[in-house]
């Protein structure tokens, strides 16, 4: 059962309110498209509902008429047809089909009685049934309708005996029903096969125009997606982060000029400052300047001819004039005859990305602290400048610059007056040079410098190269004010030229390298340039070094001891000399090798292996009955080791020797540097018994004042003073000097390098407890010592 029907039902016991129900139906039926089922269901309903009605309304006189003549089967057939009608209306399990058939079945009856019983009047019945059943139901149901109401009408008013009158017709009777059946017949057959193909096309049309609604309504439906999808799209594109530009492409022009904007996003109007009104309708070019890079602008003008897609990075304009990078995709639109209508174009602020690359490129490139191209930078810039010398034969040169003491500015005032130096330091280079020349900082205070085509012959070359590095030399021993206070510095300078056969970058710097160490030795603030005998130098220096690296491992070195003699030649103590024996070249010079040891960092490990060496001599003169004391130099890397102090404990513990009878010498610059650590220091030796000697007194700062704030225990005269006594004035005051202050002080004092009995003389006169020299012992291995110690005390017994 339909819904409508239920509904119907629901209200059967109110007749206004079903009536009021089928008007409603009605009346929505004008707005809606319901099916032909349903329409039937509709139109069946309200004829039961009119005939109901009108039936009670007609059968109460009719009803009331019948009783008063008695005829009661008219009574009976009015309240049955009534009953039925209302039973086909109300019951609510019956199906729509048998609710037809019920009616129909009615209508057929109520025609036969009326003809059997009234007469011709049946005829309207007997003809409402075909027509109503074509109405109702199929085609064929109703063709045979009309066949059973024309059968019907013919067997029934012939059998019937119904009187019938028929004009100038006085035929047979059956005959007459004939005639009748016959006229009956076609016009039922007209009426009814014309409700049934009109039905039948009203139907066909209902189910296209229901058809048509259904697709109007998919159409919608889907035309009302697209439009929330585009809706969508709109705001999420106008929301982006990313700029979004639309061109539209003009047809009537073969120019940039046919590029047209016709929309940008929210983004764009935050990134430029322009707004939808400002370009809307102008060419996309506007935001272009005089950085705007020409390649990039020509690649996009190559995409644009061709139809391709690109991408770009450029830098454009804002409204306000400033710049800004950007990343630029664009992407071709063409309509369904492939021909371009349209160009989008996204973009991004790389700003951030840019300046990033642009900060890693600096760090990777450049000093961060002067600006100044660094190691990197230079090594390829040298390389453009040989591969340019070679192919011109001109000459250029590289500038090795070291700033003299710059170290000891950077320790007394701090990192940042070390700093501010540096950076005054490279103003003055860069502004003292061509632009075609660089200036580099390599590290720390060195810089380097590329003179460029200075000449085209190496006599001249090399002229022009002395001319600017003694500019430079002069302009960097100008005062530097930093912050109010005044510094003086100089630089040495070493200078190699190009091109040379098979040179290479760090064959260059290497040479430039090596020249201004050479302008170092010669006392700073020196020029020097590369010559080849340097590099030789230089690689027997590095033989050396590994050499002496390799004689720790394999017992080349060994320890000979110089006594130190009282007044009356009895030895009273010893320095422990190191002695280095070659295997292939002999015997080494200390004065060769010990300044190997202390560049390279191998004095530490020689410095060690001294230590050990002296422990194990003392007990080797404890064993002997000779228990002096030995010295032995420490070198001022060794005495600045942290664990140090750890260290000689350790060998202490291990040898088992006394530190009471062990000296360190050192040198009066390393007392001085940093003197209340270094003052700490020696106490905590002295706490083990170990005493210091200050080496080579007099040739360093020779400040009498620290004598006294430093826990000493003897001073040695350096040889340059004792050799130039007594016949010397100016040594023999120095001497005496020394030997006057060390007494105050209640500092033994030994005289170095006496080699003359004069000298020996001299000495003894002026209070000098204690000598060293050729004069009473070279030195020698100290078994050997041992042994010719025993041959003297044998022969003065």
């Amino acid at each position: 059962m339909s819904l409508t029907s239920s509904r119907l039902i629901e209200k059967r016991t109110d007749p206004v309110a079903v009536f009021q129900f089928f008007l409603d139906k009605y009346r929505a039926s004008q707005d809606s498209a319901p099916d032909t089922h349903e329409w039937r269901f509709q139109i069946l309903s309200v004829i039961l509902l009119c005939v109901l009605i009108l039936g009670i309304v007609t059968a109460i006189p009719s009803i009331m008429l019948a009783v008063n003549e008695g005829l009661w089967s008219i009574v009976v057939i009015d309240f049955l047809a009534l009953c039925w009608v209302g039973a086909t209306l109300f019951l609510p399990k019956l199906s729509f089909r048998r609710r037809v058939w019920s009616f129909l079945i009615l209508v057929y009856v109520l025609g036969i009685w009326f003809l059997l019983k009234v007469g011709v009047t049946g005829l309207i019945y007997l003809m409402a049934f075909p027509v109503m059943t074509s109405f109702f139901c199929s085609l064929r149901e109703a063709i045979f309708s009309l066949l059973l109401s024309s059968l019907t009408l013919l067997l029934g008013g012939y059998w019937g005996s119904v009187e019938i009158q028929l004009l100038s017709f006085h035929t047979d009777t059956f005959l007459r029903w004939l005639v009748v059946t016959l006229n009956f017949s076609f016009i039922c057959a007209v009426l009814t096969i014309s409700c049934n193909v009109l039905l039948s096309r009203l139907e066909i049309s209902l189910r296209q125009q229901q058809m048509s609604s259904q697709t109007l309504v998919q159409e919608q439906s889907a035309l009302k997606k697209v439009n929330e999808k585009l809706r969508l799209i709109f705001a999420a594109v106008s929301h982006l982060n990313e700029v979004v530009m639309i061109i539209r492409v003009l047809p009537e022009s073969l120019s940039e000029e046919r590029l047209r904007i016709v929309f940008v996003n929210d983004a764009f109007e935050r990134m430029t400052g322009y707004t939808l009104e400002d370009v809307v309708g102008r060419i996309p070019h506007l935001m272009t300047g005089k950085r705007t890079q020409a390649e990039q602008l020509a690649e996009i003008q190559s995409a644009w001819s061709q139809m391709r897609a690109f991408h770009v990075e450029l830098i454009c304009y804002k409204r306000d004039g400033s710049e800004f990078w950007v990343e630029v995709d664009g992407m071709p639109l063409t309509n369904d005859a492939d021909n371009l209508t349209h160009w989008v174009m996204t973009a991004r602020d790389i700003n951030e990305k840019k300046e990033a690359e642009e900060h890693i490129h600096r760090l990777a490139y450049f000093d961060v602290l002067t600006g100044l191209p660094n190691r990197r930078l230079l090594l390829d810039r040298i390389g453009v400048l040989l591969a340019h010398a070679r192919r011109t034969g001109l000459i250029s040169a590289v500038l090795f610059i070291d700033l003299d003491k710059f170290k000891y500015i950077n320790d007394a005032r701090g990192h940042a007056v070390g700093d501010a130096l540096l950076k005054q330091v490279a103003h003055r280079l860069v502004h003292s040079l061509r632009e075609v020349d660089t200036v580099s900082r390599i590290g720390g205070d060195e810089f380097v410098v590329l003179l460029v085509d200075i000449s085209d012959d190496l006599v001249n070359g090399t002229h022009a190269a002395l001319t600017v590095t003694e500019k430079i030399q002069q302009t960097m021993m100008q005062i530097f004010d930093i912050d109010g206070l005044l510094y003086n510095s100089s630089c040495s300078i070493g200078v190699t030229l190009l091109p040379r056969e098979n040179q290479t970058a760090d064959d260059l710097l290497r040479e430039a390298d090596t020249a201004m160490y050479r302008a170092k030795s010669r006392g700073r603030n020196q020029i020097a340039f590369y010559e080849k005998w340097m590099q030789n130098e230089i690689e027997q220096r590095l033989t050396m070094e590994r050499e002496l690296g390799e004689a720790l491992d394999s017992q080349q070195l060994s320890l000979h001891i110089q006594a130190q003699v009282n007044r009356l030649g009895t030895p009273v103590g010893g320095e422990l000399l190191m002695r280095w024996t070659h295997p292939v070249h002999g015997p080494i010079s200390p004065a060769v090798f010990i300044p190997v040891a202390e560049d390279s960092g191998l004095i530490l490990r020689l410095g060690d292996w001294l230590l050990r060496e002296a422990c194990l001599s003392l007990n080797r003169l404890k064993d002997v009955g000779m228990p002096i004391a030995l010295s032995v130099n420490v070198s001022p890397k060794q005495f600045r080791q942290p664990d140090f102090v750890e260290k000689v404990k350790s060998i202490l513990r291990e040898t088992g020797a006394d530190p009471t009878r062990l000296i360190f010498e050192v040198t009066e610059g390393l007392l001085i540097d940093n003197l209340q650590e270094t003052v700490g220091r020696i106490l905590e030796f002295n706490t083990l018994g170990i005493r210091f000697s200050i080496d080579d007194f007099g040739t360093g700062y020779s400040s009498f004042s620290y004598l006294k704030k430093l826990p000493l225990y003897e001073l040695k005269i350096d040889k340059s003073f004792v050799q130039d006594t007594p016949e010397d004035l100016h040594g023999t005051a120095i001497v005496r000097s020394i030997l006057s202050i060390a007494a105050h002080l209640g500092l033994k004092v030994v005289a170095e390098g006496v080699e003359t009995r004069q000298q020996a003389d001299f000495l003894i006169a002026n209070g000098c407890g204690s000598m060293q020299g050729f004069l009473f012992s070279y030195p020698m291995p100290l078994d050997q010592w041992i042994a010719l110690q025993r041959q003297v005390g044998a022969a003065s017994a």
